[in-house]
């Protein structure tokens, strides 16, 4: 079977990544051949393919700008993305000799959703946020249910949700049980076969390791404080990340107990009573993986998420999370057992658990055994490749 990845890039993002893994380990499964297709290559890659002509670059290039001229004057204020100029990547594909084509975050108007429908070969779709069941948004509120029927207020919104009642996916992927669950309760793609399937984790790079020497590497200081990890390696300035309740919890707690260690290009600008280390945006994962295994306890503050990967990576690390309870994170956490879920969005609740996991090491290592454990028995290769290969055994 030929499987062709469509995707924005192989490495920029969190989806972008997510989409690489999932291509690298569809070629462990004996009867299936993987390639990708993206706008934005950062791989050295073979197998996956980018469009080296400089007039179809120059026409990305154009097609992004008038995309960020059209959300100036559109009243919606969640992430966005409107796909609807055409792209060269549809001929690609329709003159192609793919079996199968994979459709994963193809916003930044990778693919218009004309060209979507289009596609002459079966599709299905890897959903990597919810824009696939919104109109133009990529996320929406925390108890926002408008993608239900499609009503949002908003013109350009509404007409993008209408153009997607055409496409007919043969089966759409979904990492976490929660976003199933809202394709499944959705007016666009209830009939159609709705599979779970968690991302997948390397883990030879992501496991716990000891007696490391990376603190010198990231220049952290070796002192008696619990290194608290954050982790943002999109907009850290987007407000569905959660920053602002995360210094909330923060500073209700005593800042000569801890340091909060963050992976993000972007700077804390509110006011904060403890001690930030900044690393910038990590691109090594064995680097990674290094400094969540310096780190103690890792927290994630997001109002609504997926399926996280820095809570996949830090929990095949064997490391506790505190997270709120909303998306597809409780598929990762197992509140007491391994971390911490939280209601949204009790932020003092939140601050009381961390303390908690600050003061007493032998639940962190009780924690820390279980995450490593959970994270053995859903985010493997091995679990991962099996739930892929009966499934595309079923389509094929």
């Amino acid at each position: 079977m030929k499987i062709l990845n469509v995707s924005y890039s192989d490495l920029f993002g969190g989806a972008a990544k997510s989409a690489y893994r999932i291509h690298k380990l569809l070629n462990t499964i004996n009867f299936v051949k993987s390639d990708m297709l993206v706008v934005k290559k950062l791989s050295k890659e073979k197998n996956i393919f980018s469009l080296k002509s400089k007039i179809s670059i120059f026409f990305f290039k154009l097609k992004n700008y008038m995309g960020m001229l059209i959300s100036k004057f559109d009243t919606n204020n969640n992430p966005k993305s409107y796909n609807l100029f055409n792209s060269p990547f549809l001929k690609f594909i329709n003159n192609s000799e793919y079996d199968l084509i994979n459709l994963h975050w193809i916003n930044a108007e990778t693919l218009s959703i004309e060209d979507i429908n289009k596609i002459n070969k079966p599709i299905i779709i890897t959903m990597h946020d919810m824009w696939w069941i919104c109109g133009s948004e990529n996320y929406i509120e925390y108890g926002d249910n408008k993608w239900k029927k499609g009503n949002f207020n908003n013109y350009i919104s509404n007409y993008i949700y209408n153009k997607k009642k055409f496409i007919l996916p043969k089966a759409i992927i979904s990492p976490s049980k929660w976003l199933l669950n809202c394709a499944r309760e959705s007016g666009l793609y209830n009939k159609s076969k709705l599979i779970n399937i968690p991302y997948p984790v390397d883990q030879n790079v992501f496991y716990p390791k000891k007696n490391l020497n990376s603190l010198l590497k990231f220049k952290l200081k070796k002192n008696k404080k619990i290194k608290i990890f954050f982790g943002v390696f999109g907009n850290a300035t987007d407000k569905r990340k959660g920053i602002d309740l995360l210094i909330k919890s923060l500073n209700l707690i005593d800042p000569d107990l801890f340091e909060l260690i963050i992976a993000s290009k972007n700077e804390f600008k509110k006011k904060h009573k403890f001690s930030i280390k900044n690393l910038n945006y990590i691109e090594s994962e064995n680097d990674l993986s290094n400094i969540y295994n310096i780190c103690d306890i890792v927290v994630l503050t997001s109002r609504l998420d997926n399926l996280p990967n820095i809570a996949l990576e830090a929990q095949s690390c064997g490391k506790p999370i505190v997270a709120y309870k909303v998306g597809g994170i409780p598929d990762i956490i197992k509140n007491n057992v391994n971390g911490y879920l939280i209601d949204p969005f009790n932020f003092r609740l939140f601050s009381k658990k961390i303390e908690i996991l600050i003061k007493q090491s032998k639940l962190r290592k009780k924690f820390s055994l279980n995450a490593y454990n959970y994270s053995k028995k859903h985010w493997s290769h091995e679990v991962i490749r099996k739930k892929y290969k009966k499934q595309l055994s079923d389509l094929n």
